[in-house]
């Protein structure tokens, strides 16, 4: 029989997947030099730690709940966060060692990492508590909106 994830395994997935995106921001914010973009990506890796901090205190109630992995072991958390890396790809390696990057790679690779964002949203939200829909879609409409802003902001920059 085919194991499902389990909600506790989807929210540390989620958890993962936007400690991964602050940490993105950050960097990529302390790889440009325009204070516009500056400033959005600062924005945008606040906003990736509150997602963070949300999805927690979901997983703190279901947690309460008595819930139950359906990949209790360590070695399967690791598999879920190769997973979720799988889903929404970030090569940390190049990001850290390349030094010049243009205005519009940076921006390409922030709305990718939006882009998959929201389509893992919107895969979980089949196997999220109907009680926690509420805040999987107050995510997803706050990660539409963070790529509108990197969208708007691209098409104002000169190529």
């Amino acid at each position: 029989m085919v194991k499902m994830f389990s909600s506790q395994d989807l929210i540390e997935m989620a958890i993962h997947i936007e400690e991964e995106g602050e940490k993105f921001y950050e960097l990529m914010g302390s790889k440009v030099e325009d204070e516009e973009l500056k400033k959005l990506f600062s924005y945008l890796a606040l906003e990736e730690k509150r997602h963070a901090l949300a999805f927690k205190e979901i997983y703190s109630r279901l947690e309460n709940e008595g819930f139950v992995s359906a990949y209790p072991d360590q070695e399967a958390n690791k598999y879920l966060h190769a997973f979720v890396d799988s889903q929404i790809f970030i090569d940390w390696d190049k990001l850290s060692t390349r030094t010049v990057w243009s205005l519009s790679e940076v921006l390409d690779l922030a709305i990718s990492l939006e882009k998959d964002s929201i389509l893992f949203y919107y895969e979980m939200e089949k196997y999220i508590p109907e009680k926690d829909k509420n805040i999987l879609y107050e995510i997803i409409k706050q990660e539409k909106m963070h790529l509108s802003q990197l969208t708007e902001f691209k098409k104002g920059i000169k190529n």
